[in-house]
């Protein structure tokens, strides 16, 4: 039987990986995907956690967060993306995505420094650091971003930070854990889409803007 803490530590890595990814990406159907995979692996930890317990709970979780954020959510999305003719990305992102890459890692670095000099001691458990770095990239996300749907995908990865921290240290309350995302996921889902509906939401490329999509 694989241990528990291996578990942890590869769902970390992947979501880590993810988080990186899409403060890198400035297309937003790269970037649809990404927070789908980064979703799925938290299904996975909850999967798990749900086997190893034997909670019900934690296995209603993990398929809510199968269907909502790596499904309804993105399909939702891609459905956005097919309503223009070209494939949507952010106006003169291609001059700001080194930028944010460079502020992602850095972020990251800053937000595991100050979670071990503050909430290490309260936290100990292996990877703990990781759900509040992931709190931090959807905050760098959703304060650097100006196209609607990609702030939405920051929104999701603000509520994938929620799920992961619940299942780390929640996981003996999955009454708690069940009632916070659910009010969570309801809120991103009504957010996501009403913005995603629009045609003229912040950023979504114009005419003007069309050379933007070269490359």
């Amino acid at each position: 039987m694989i241990p528990t803490s291996e578990v942890v530590a590869f769902v970390g890595v992947g979501v880590l990986l993810t988080a990186l990814f899409l403060q890198s990406e400035s297309f937003v159907n790269p970037l649809i995907q990404g927070i789908a995979v980064q979703s799925l692996l938290l299904a996975v930890l909850l999967s798990w956690l749900a086997w190893t317990e034997r909670s019900v709970d934690l296995a209603l979780l993990a398929g809510l967060t199968v269907v909502v954020r790596a499904l309804v959510i993105p399909g939702v999305l891609r459905r956005q993306i097919r309503a223009f003719r070209w494939r949507s990305r952010e106006i003169h992102a291609a001059n700001r995505v080194t930028g944010h890459a460079l502020a992602a890692v850095a972020a990251a670095i800053v937000a595991w420094f100050v979670f071990q000099q503050t909430l290490a001691s309260v936290f100990p458990e292996p990877g703990a650091a990781l759900p509040f770095v992931l709190l931090v990239q959807g905050l760098l996300m959703l304060a650097t971003r100006s196209n609607t749907l990609v702030q939405v995908i920051g929104y999701l990865e603000e509520e994938n930070a929620i799920v992961y921290a619940g299942a780390l240290f929640a996981s003996a309350f999955p009454l708690f854990v069940e009632v916070v995302v659910f009010l969570d996921v309801l809120g991103v889902v009504l957010v996501g889409i009403i913005l995603s509906i629009q045609r003229d939401v912040t950023g979504s490329p114009e005419e003007a803007g069309l050379e933007e999509l070269a490359g």
